[in-house]
């Protein structure tokens, strides 16, 4: 089995809720980033919690759909849509019950073994904001 297998194997994981089928692919120490919103996670656990706590508590049916990998040796890049209905809070933001459908970036980076490290999300957060109905899209 390759990276990208492995990179999807995980994200089909996500979509079906089963943690422990992530959990069991990720080395002990796998760290994470979710840059736009600043939080670093270090460890499975810590991993695991940042997605039940984070994206599945503000989209309970958040999923990942029409993903792309790419095969960079020891990483590997999905681009993907990130799509659910926002109905629980986004941090200290209350749920609107607006859908969400935005593109997301995430590279992922492997030991010799092939168990993901490192990984890093990136997307446009203000595109979230607006979606969500908390700002106004910007003028110009």
């Amino acid at each position: 089995m390759g990276n990208v297998d492995t990179h999807r194997l995980e994200h089909e994981a996500f979509n079906r809720r089963d943690w422990d089928a992530m959990a069991a692919r990720l080395a002990p120490d796998f760290a994470y980033v979710d840059h736009p919103r600043g939080v670093t996670t270090k460890g499975v656990g810590q991993f695991v919690d940042y997605l039940r706590g984070g994206w599945v508590t503000a989209f309970s049916d958040a999923t990942i759909a029409n993903a792309r990998y790419l095969d960079a040796g020891t990483h590997t890049v999905a681009q993907f849509d990130g799509t659910g209905v926002n109905d629980g809070s986004l941090g200290a933001m209350a749920a609107t019950g607006r859908t969400l459908n935005l593109p997301f970036c995430e590279l992922l980076g492997y030991d010799a073994a092939g168990r993901p490290t490192r990984g890093e999300l990136y997307y446009d957060q203000v595109g979230i904001l607006v979606q969500l109905g908390h700002m106004p899209p910007p003028s110009g």
